[in-house]
């Protein structure tokens, strides 16, 4: 049985403008989230994994280096996730071989494991690898989530703001729900920053 292997996309485009600084560069025990995040989904396996910058993308992209990612800069990163989304997948659809699904993630997820990750593609494969898998908190399906390759053309059509929200809600029937409550705390206002242990 050929080896199962998924891809990863991390969308870290957007400028924080709710925060007030950028939450790419928020600093977690000496780390940036943005380091922090695309660290986790190489140790988690994913592979070939994307990054899609867009606001300061060059300030940002210094945070990467050491790390074995693809950076991509979308020039059109100010229409919204679903344009940084789109973005990402044209690289990975671009690559050989086509792995059998993507990973989408954010980097505003403090509390997020590369445990948490290897549970989610391990769902996915023992689920036969044709559904959605995506975490579950506040009593919703979100993201990280794993999309198989048969939907990535869908992924290619995302607009808007959503990114993979609309899709997941689209196939509702055909998503395979793993629990991570701690996958509600995410950070989106000034407020956030004070419930965030070991920031510096």
């Amino acid at each position: 049985m050929p080896e199962f292997r998924s891809a990863a996309v991390l969308l870290a485009a957007g400028a924080s403008t709710r925060l007030g600084q950028s939450k790419q560069l928020i600093r977690l025990e000496g780390e940036s989230l943005l380091h922090r995040t695309a660290r986790l989904a190489v140790e988690a396996g994913c592979s070939p994994v994307f990054v899609v910058l867009g606001f300061e993308a060059q300030r940002m992209q210094v945070e990467l280096r050491g790390l074995p990612v693809e950076v991509l800069t979308n020039p059109q990163w100010e229409e919204g996730m679903g344009s940084s989304l789109r973005f990402g997948m044209t690289a990975l659809c671009r690559h050989q071989p086509q792995p059998d699904s993507v990973l989408v993630l954010l980097c505003d997820q403090p509390r997020l494991t590369a445990e948490h990750l290897r549970e989610l593609l391990a769902a996915h494969k023992e689920g036969g690898g044709s559904a959605i898998t995506a975490s579950v908190y506040a009593q919703r399906a979100g993201v990280p989530a794993i999309f198989p390759a048969r939907l990535f053309p869908e992924l290619l059509a995302s607009v808007g703001d959503q990114g993979a929200k609309n899709l997941i809600r689209a196939h509702a029937v055909d998503v395979q729900g793993i629990l991570w409550p701690e996958g509600e705390f995410d950070l989106d206002r000034p407020q956030d920053l004070n419930r965030l242990d070991g920031i510096s």
